[in-house]
Formats: structure tokens, C-alpha cells, sequence
């Protein structure tokens, strides 16, 4: 999506325009998903929290001048939901029918799986999830570097 492109979308959803709010959605409510599920666990947490962030945001984009500042913007507003749902449940519960995958993002402590998820799933840099979560850049890697290890990944 171009400059131009983006700013009339953004615009028109500051107006009300619901078509032009999913437009700009389109371009970060998968790696929101993602990101979502793999920390709060269930699909039906996920799917709440994504959607209550749509809804709270919908119509307050107009001063975002740029698709990158449009998905910061989503990125903190979830990451911050996350966070209080997270407050509500005791760490690390799982869900018995749980895949393998799922089993070894879950065991993860609740701040490194979000981390680990936006930056494996989501490709987002450290800068950016450092941003998202109002966390230093070296805060993030350090729990990124903790979370791979742990997961056994090579990146």
C-alpha cells in the first residue's frame, strides 16, 4: 500500500468508514493472531483480544501518517491487552489436546512466548517488539536469546 493510499484509508476510518478500517487491518491482523494466541493459549482468548483492540482503535488512526506507525500503533494496543489478560490467569496453564509446537510455546514464560512469537511468527525486528512492549531493545533480545534456547531453535 502506498503513502497516498494508506493516508485516504486512514482517513476514511477516522470518519467512520468500517470497509476502510479493514483495509488497514488486512495488513496486521494475522501477525495480531498469532501473536495473541500463542501467548494468552486458547483460540477463543486470541480471537477476544484482537477483536476488542479492532474495536477500541477503530476511528482513532487519523494522526498515524505511515503503515508502520498504523501497526506499532495496533502491535502496543494488543501487546497492552495481552498483558491484562495474562494478569487474570496463573502462568503457563495447558490445554490437555495441545500439539507439540504449542506445548513447547506454552511452557514459556507468559512475556518471552509473546516475544518469541512476534519475532518468529510476526518477523518482527527487536527494535520493534521492544517498541510494542515498551521494553528496552536488549531487554527483548536477552528474552528472545532465553525463549529460542529454550525452544531449541536455530534462527
Amino acid at each position: 500500500m502506498d503513502k497516498k493510499e494508506y493516508r485516504q484509508y486512514a482517513i476514511q476510518s477516522a470518519n467512520g468508514d468500517a470497509t476502510a478500517f479493514a483495509k488497514l487491518y488486512g495488513l496486521i491482523n494475522r501477525n495480531m493472531y498469532y501473536t495473541a494466541f500463542y501467548t494468552l493459549k486458547t483460540e477463543k482468548e486470541a480471537i477476544s483480544a484482537v477483536t476488542e483492540v479492532a474495536r477500541e482503535t477503530f476511528g482513532t488512526i487519523s494522526n498515524l501518517h505511515s503503515e508502520q506507525q498504523f501497526c506499532t500503533y495496533m502491535m502496543k494496543a494488543l501487546c497492552a491487552k495481552i498483558k491484562g489478560v495474562l494478569k487474570r490467569y496463573p502462568d503457563n496453564s495447558l490445554d490437555d489436546d495441545q500439539p507439540e509446537i504449542k506445548e513447547l510455546f506454552f511452557e514459556l514464560p507468559n512475556i518471552e512466548r509473546m516475544i518469541a512469537v512476534m519475532h518468529i511468527a510476526g518477523k518482527f525486528s527487536c527494535d520493534d517488539i521492544a517498541s510494542f512492549m515498551g521494553m528496552t531493545e536488549m531487554g527483548v533480545r536477552k528474552k528472545l536469546e532465553r525463549a529460542v534456547q529454550k525452544l531449541g531453535i536455530t534462527e
